[in-house]
């Protein structure tokens, strides 16, 4: 450990660079550059020279004694935080635009006007950081919590060491965390093919060949949105989408989501005859699918015009409908909302709220139904990584448990060793089975790898 002693009217700092190297010496006029060399030697475990830390602390390469006056003074004019995040910003250019902008919009609406006004070297964990964590905290989501955290820790890791000697938003020694609130994973809808088929009939026709195509090839909502007709090859034995650009927020085409998302789709028989009707007539750098008025979609009107309407519609039952809710006195009745739903329990309707991109993931359960290697599978929907089909899908395989299950049972019942070869054959037998099991939305696709 380092240690920092009055010396005079200074102060030095003094460790070991390393378990066996030479002894280490710098000396300043304030407390507060001693103090942040001392925490700069305890943060590189002591192996740093005293000339690396007066070059981070103060600019330097080479020093006698103690600095002078002159760079005393340049050290301590470090720059706020409002400054720094503008500078950071202008020269933050390895990042996509739409990335660059959700930067730019978290740090001047919720870091700046709090923090803004502090000097970099100033801003310190217990008095500035945590605070703004629990404001932070009431007014946001735990995910809006954490991806707010990680950038202002891009923001202060970036002004190490220039402005000051350590990140107060690393995680503090001897704590397991930095006390985040914790992101509850979503449980992902799977629709079964008759509840997509509930939520087909609901949709309107603006929506209902898009959503279609959602569940037949398991497409994120920016990819369909940004589809020209270029990338759809219908000729041939094996109809093929090509995922080249997406729709992004804002109405600006860009690169798909990782280099993964650049892929082929095998299309079903029925995509492939949905597609060759909407692609009949127009230009190869015309969009498939358009908003009514003919422009590109907007993803907030598509959900509230279209889709939460079309949810609802699919969660009514028509036998029970939902009930119209009386006001005031008695006499008035208020209309129902078109996004109202009913509460029975019949097979008629919808009773599940998915998401849009819920389609993705009931497109993938059909993928797994019928057989379809994980691998392959990973590839066809464009993830970046195998452990992330596993992490979201794996707890959908169920292959061969029967079997499994019928084995230990009569194990557990009469003290006998089963034979072995009849659960194999069992195995066998249901694998063959489940690739039998072929949702109309994934009809035509091949065969399972």
């Amino acid at each position: 450990m380092a240690s920092m002693k009055p010396r005079g009217r200074s102060y030095e700092v003094r460790w070991r660079a390393g378990r066996k190297g030479d002894w280490q010496t710098c000396t300043f006029a304030t407390e507060k550059l001693a103090r942040a060399a001392k925490d700069l030697a305890e943060a590189r475990h002591h192996r740093i020279s005293d000339t690396d830390v007066y070059a981070a602390l103060l600019g330097i390469d080479r020093v006698d004694d103690e600095p002078d006056d002159e760079q005393r003074e340049e050290v301590e004019r470090s720059p706020t935080l409002g400054a720094w995040v503008d500078e950071w910003l202008t020269l933050k250019v390895d990042v996509a635009e739409s990335t660059h902008k959700e930067y730019a919009r978290m740090l001047r609406g919720r870091v700046v006007p709090v923090l803004g006004d502090l000097r970099v070297d100033e801003i310190s964990r217990e008095e500035d950081i945590d605070p703004w964590k629990v404001n932070l905290s009431a007014d946001l989501m735990p995910a809006g919590v954490q991806k707010h955290w990680a950038v202002l820790s891009m923001v202060m890791r970036d002004a190490v060491p220039r402005f000051r000697p350590d990140n107060p938003l690393d995680r503090q020694p001897g704590h397991r965390s930095n006390g985040l609130p914790k992101v509850y994973k979503y449980n992902a809808c799977f629709l079964s093919t008759e509840e997509a088929r509930l939520l087909v009939a609901a949709c309107p026709d603006a929506i209902r060949d898009l959503v279609r195509v959602a569940l037949g090839t398991g497409m994120r909502m920016g990819e369909i949105f940004g589809l020209q007709v270029g990338s759809v090859e219908l000729r041939g034995e094996r109809p093929v989408i090509y995922v080249e650009q997406t729709l992004r927020r804002g109405g600006t085409f860009a690169e798909p989501k990782s280099e993964r998302s650049r892929r082929s789709i095998l299309l079903p028989k029925t995509v492939a005859a949905l597609l060759a009707d909407r692609v009949k007539g127009k230009r190869r750098g015309d969009l498939v699918f358009t908003a009514p008025g003919g422009k590109p979609w907007d993803a907030n009107n598509f959900r509230s015009r279209y889709w939460d309407k079309a949810v609802a519609a699919a969660q009514r039952c028509a036998a029970h409908p939902p009930t119209p809710a009386k006001v005031g006195n008695g006499k008035k009745v208020r209309r129902v909302s078109d996004l109202a739903v009913s509460s029975c329990e019949c097979t008629t309707r919808l009773h599940q709220r998915p998401r849009f991109h819920d389609l993705r993931h009931s497109h993938v359960a059909y993928l797994i139904d019928a057989g379809w290697d994980f691998f392959v599978i990973q590839h066809h929907i464009g993830h970046a990584s195998i452990k992330t089909t596993f992490d979201v899908y794996g707890h959908r395989l169920t292959r061969g448990d029967k079997a499994r299950l019928k084995a230990l049972d009569e194990r557990l019942t009469d003290g006998k060793v089963t034979d072995m070869q009849s659960a194999k054959k069992g195995r066998k037998k249901g694998a063959k089975k489940s690739k039998g099991n072929i949702s109309p939305f994934i009809e035509g696709m091949g065969e399972a790898a």
